[in-house]
């Protein structure tokens, strides 16, 4: 069921990105975070009345602690980072720079959880990142001198910080998941994490022009169905694949997300399907079956 979890966030996520492309045009990238921030967790506290979900359920406060320092680190930072890099780089150096989370999730689950992946796994995985990589990467777009633009050079650095902070930050909220709802657990993480955006967005200089972005305009309604499949169903969904199998299994599958941006952009976006793109799909499925039935 984890499995599953992990997958369908891949899915939805990887629609949200086409979705959230389009939205920075109009937002900079705090006004972005504070946008889907409150709309996600104006949609996940509505769905936990519906579900008639407590607010304050019967916890450990450790539990409460970590999901907030998980929000703070996988939204706050990470999403801030993420999209300076969106706005900053084209679509095959974001895929390169979004190959970095599989190795942060399982680098942090051997640190702070002792897990380790079995061979075949790590194989799987090996398979996840080359099929991104062929598929997602012309060779023009690797070249030095292209990365040694100043705006890229940025980009791919606030893309390695981003993949970090969301490793780490849904990682350390692994340890506490089973003792907590998924909704309650992403609705509490989502929370902390706009009310860490408060103390970027007072001391910055540009918080008037925050404040005139966030004013009702069109480009909500580019950034609303990007967020309710980015930062609703995925995130809820991300958090039940990491509660429901392990954190380095959940990783690789959420790292299906760029092959399932392949695969919409062909259906979508009319996009060639080239022999490129499916070799990588193909890569991606062989990889994806090897964790699944790790």
């Amino acid at each position: 069921m984890g499995s599953a979890f992990a997958l369908a966030c891949a899915f939805f996520w990887a629609f949200a990105v086409i979705l959230f492309k389009k939205a920075g045009e109009s937002f900079s990238p705090i006004t972005l975070n504070i946008y889907k921030s409150v709309v996600a967790m104006a949609l996940i506290g509505l769905t936990m009345l519906v579900m008639g979900i407590p607010f304050f359920p019967d916890v450990a406060p450790r539990v409460w602690w970590i999901l907030v320092l998980s929000g703070l680190f996988g939204i706050t930072l990470a999403d801030i980072f993420y999209f300076f890099a969106l706005n900053r780089l084209d679509a095959g150096m974001v895929a390169v720079v979004e190959c970095l989370y599989l190795p942060g999730v399982l680098g942090f689950s051997y640190l702070l959880l002792g897990k380790r992946m079995g061979v075949l796994g790590i194989i799987g995985s090996v398979l996840v990142l080359c099929a991104i990589l062929v598929g997602a990467v012309p060779l023009k777009d690797l070249k030095l001198r292209n990365i040694r633009k100043g705006p890229t050079l940025w980009g791919i650095c606030a893309g390695l910080l981003a993949m970090m902070f969301m490793a780490l930050g849904i990682v350390i909220a692994k340890g506490v998941l089973d003792q907590a709802d998924v909704f309650w657990a992403t609705f509490i993480r989502v929370t902390a994490g706009l009310i860490g955006l408060v103390p970027i967005v007072l001391c910055h200089p540009g918080r008037m022009r925050f404040a005139q972005e966030l004013k009702f305009s069109k480009a909500w309604l580019k950034a609303f169905p990007a967020t309710v499949s980015g930062n609703y169903i995925a995130l809820v969904l991300w958090v039940a694949g990491m509660k429901y199998t392990t954190a380095s299994r959940a990783g690789v599958l959420n790292q299906m997300s760029t092959i399932f941006l392949l695969i919409l952009a062909t259906v979508w976006l009319k996009e060639e399907m080239t022999a490129q793109r499916l070799a990588a799909i193909l890569l991606a499925i062989a990889g994806a079956y090897l964790v699944i039935f790790n």
